[in-house]
């Protein structure tokens, strides 16, 4: 009889903690891009959204899904690439030397084993790396455009 009211307990606490993550979840929802949306500004009009809450879900969906993959699909500049004992200090020279030219461009260095890589950018597409890669092939020959993940885009307001 005391398992019984034990396990009672225990399904209570499991059951109200599921239903507080998901009331948690619907608030943080208020602060999402359809909320956004239709904050009132000055001058600026007036945007009503009427739809279905399953179409808040898909996309609170899909947020949850790029962030457990670590980004967004996009494309990167890659600039170095080699392997061996002197590989690592010669991947550090490139990405000194793109940080000199470039200070406003994001570096990502990787190990993607045997190979020491340096990337450079987060574009959303190709045509938007393009303006950058035509001033980075002047002193990285060797650079080329390549499909990846990339990191979030920084929301302007």
């Amino acid at each position: 009889m005391i398992k019984a009211k034990v396990w009672g307990l225990i399904f209570l606490l499991i059951l109200s903690l599921n239903i507080f993550g998901q009331l948690n979840s619907e608030s943080s929802f208020n602060n999402d891009i359809f909320s956004k949306i239709q904050e009132n500004k000055v001058g600026q009009g007036e945007v009503m959204i009427f739809q279905d809450m399953r179409i808040n879900n898909l996309v609170y969906n899909h947020i949850e899904q790029n962030k457990r993959r670590g980004g967004v699909p996009g494309y990167r500049i890659h600039i170095f690439s080699n392997l061996g004992s002197g590989a690592r200090d010669q991947m550090q020279t490139a990405q000194t030397r793109f940080y000199e030219l470039f200070p406003e461009i994001p570096i990502h260095r990787e190990y993607v084993s045997p190979y020491f890589r340096v990337l450079v950018g987060d574009y959303r597409t190709r045509i938007d790396a393009l303006k950058d890669f035509n001033r980075i092939k002047r002193y990285f020959p060797s650079a080329f455009i390549v499909p990846g993940r990339i990191n979030y885009p920084e929301l302007k307001e």
